[in-house]
């Protein structure tokens, strides 16, 4: 039972030492570019994703906190690439918070959230952020749909206003057909309550 353990510690020991840095931050003025993309200039974006080959093969491999220690490597290396940011958000919430892998559904909700900040975090430097904002507001509405034992804070109805906040923001940000997506989600929230 022991080893059975082991990786679930390990991963919510990864979770909450980047928990700090994937947390939300108030709007700033953009940051400086990272000292990595300094360095490598024009080949940052390479460099990042021969990194993210290396973190699908920790992925495949069973190594989480390698995944995810790489994943942030080459999100500092080229932190404008909205699909770096939405490939290790889609990883925690689809993939380390599957029923499958962890049945806990108080773990599941913590990695979900991980991955919504992590989305969120995305948007501030993300080439395109509106991808983001609506990715936070699509990956709440599958939760909702498909894992309803989640003790979400305001329940299914808060789930679900949750997504339709998401995609606003996603229109806010200029996507084409998020306020159309977020009108839908509001109606399935009226129908929850």
């Amino acid at each position: 039972m022991k080893r059975t353990l082991r990786p679930i510690l390990w991963c919510l020991a990864i979770a909450l030492l980047f928990a700090p840095a994937l947390a939300p931050r108030p709007e700033a003025a953009p940051r400086a570019p990272s000292f990595a993309l300094r360095l490598l200039g024009p080949i940052a974006s390479l460099a990042a994703s021969v990194q993210w080959v290396r973190v699908d093969s920790a992925i495949r491999s069973g190594r989480t906190d390698i995944a995810l220690a790489r994943a942030g490597t080459a999100l500092e290396i080229d932190p404008g690439s909205t699909a770096g940011w939405n490939f290790l958000a889609n990883y925690m919430a689809l993939d380390l918070a599957s029923r499958a892998r962890e049945p806990d559904a108080q773990r599941r909700v913590a990695w979900i959230k991980a991955a919504l900040a992590v989305a969120e975090r995305g948007e501030q430097s993300a080439r395109a952020p509106s991808e983001l904002a609506l990715w936070r507001g699509l990956i709440l509405s599958t939760v909702v749909a498909l894992d309803d034992e989640l003790p979400w804070p305001g329940g299914a109805a808060g789930k679900w206003n949750d997504a339709a906040l998401s995609l606003d923001r996603a229109a806010a940000l200029g996507d084409p057909v998020a306020a159309e997506m977020a009108a839908i989600v509001r109606k399935r929230a009226a129908g929850v309550r």
